[in-house]
């Protein structure tokens, strides 16, 4: 364990620089995943609205995340990522100072876009600065955990400037306050993260514009890939039946106060920050299949769990272990599928991942928005968890063989 940790002590120049900017995208994430849904239910919308809003939204991230990954080759993962950050903050900003329905649906492309922008080139840049497949994964958990510390900031934050004004008012400052902390940070990133190593193109390969695009669709005709993404779709619908949510099923669940709220989330972030850290730990000290496995059954076992009427301390308690589970899932599961292709499929596969994300994740939030606006507060949590037992089947017989395989080869070439 001594050395582990002194290992992620010697990490590159370039992934110290990228998690140490994380700081400002997680606590401007916190800042505005609590307050989103509550400023929207505020200003009138229904549960089953909000629902249809970021199912459009996701749904969006879906048609622009393969030309996104395309255009990461010509353009740059630096450029794009930065360009995503600025979006999204625009589009908080334009929901908070809007309150009609087609303004929100503009504020929500804003956001979805950037999020396209980021989420298609953060993971093939952070891994771009690494040196080894070892750093790549520790990297990746680290990434998240620095996301999922500061973002419980952020989100402790937004509790209290909810509570401080009355009205939507501290909603609105939140979201406003979100787009100051995001375009300080895609400046920062802008100007501080070390430019990437352009791989030169041989001149057959950029020979005519035709067979440039050649090249980049090529890989489409992999099984890999489609088997990837669709277990990405799997996994996505996952986490987001009640993922999307969170904040509307604790507070109206437990009927607690925004702060209340917040001070759940915040704790909960701490838990998925040692979660994130110790991700790699795990990994390494068990193997990822015996990890991936393990954490799928207790992560079924906690979602099947919370279906059911509970006291209010034994919920929190469990819901908080669900997000700490959820978290070592998703970050084994990212980062290795990552890995498992090389560098030149990398923006392709991430295109095609958020894509079929989108598509599940944005059924999922449907579903939960139809789920929620019957207020059915248990439901969701019992749709995970055969969701999961799904994906978790889906994992043992069709992606662990194909990843072990392609781990196996990269290790040895």
């Amino acid at each position: 364990m001594s050395l582990y940790i002194k290992d992620l002590l010697q990490l590159s120049t370039g992934v110290r620089r990228f998690l140490i900017s994380e700081a400002f995208y997680g606590l401007g994430i916190g800042l505005y995943s609590l307050v989103l849904n509550l400023h929207l239910l505020f200003r009138g919308l229904r549960e089953d609205e909000i629902g249809a809003l970021v199912s459009m939204g996701i749904l969006v991230m879906g048609v622009l995340a393969i030309p996104v990954s395309m255009l990461a080759n010509r353009t740059g993962r630096k450029k794009l990522l930065v360009t995503g950050i600025f979006f999204i903050a625009a589009g908080n900003v334009l929901f908070a100072l809007s309150d009609q329905l087609l303004w929100f649906y503009a504020a929500q492309i804003l956001v979805s876009a950037g999020l396209t922008l980021v989420e298609t080139t953060e993971i093939q840049l952070l891994f771009h600065y690494c040196r080894s497949r070892k750093e790549e994964a520790r990297a990746f958990s680290l990434m998240f955990a620095v996301f999922t510390a500061f973002s419980g900031l952020g989100t402790l934050a937004a509790g209290y400037i909810s509570k401080g004004f009355e009205g939507s008012r501290g909603y609105e400052v939140s979201l406003l306050l979100t787009g100051l902390v995001l375009v300080l940070h895609g400046i920062i990133r802008a100007y501080w993260l070390p430019p990437e190593r352009r791989v030169t193109m041989k001149p057959a390969a950029t020979a005519s514009s035709a067979k440039g695009i050649s090249r980049l669709v090529k890989p489409l005709s992999s099984g890999t890939l489609w088997l990837f993404a669709l277990f990405m779709a799997l996994l996505g619908g996952c986490i987001a039946m009640t993922g999307s949510f969170l904040n509307v099923i604790v507070k109206f669940r437990l009927n607690l106060m925004d702060d209340q709220v917040s001070l759940i989330l915040a704790i909960g972030a701490i838990l998925l920050f040692i979660c994130s850290l110790m991700t790699p730990y795990v990994m390494e000290r068990f193997g990822y299949n015996t990890a991936i496995i393990a954490v799928f059954m207790v992560n079924i076992l906690l979602f099947a769990i919370l279906s059911l009427i509970l006291p209010v301390w034994l919920f929190i308690v469990l819901f908080l272990l669900r997000g700490g589970g959820v978290t070592m899932l998703s970050n084994l599961l990212d980062s290795l599928l990552m890995s498992a292709f090389n560098e030149e499929e990398r923006n392709l596969y991430a295109g095609m991942r958020s894509v079929f994300r989108s598509l599940g994740s944005s059924g999922a939030t449907l579903v939960a928005g139809w789920i929620l606006a019957r207020q059915d507060y248990r439901l969701p949590f019992l749709v995970t968890a055969g969701a999961l037992l799904i994906c978790g089947l889906y994992y043992f017989w069709w992606i662990r063989p194909v990843l072990s395989k392609r781990l196996n080869s990269s290790m040895e070439s």
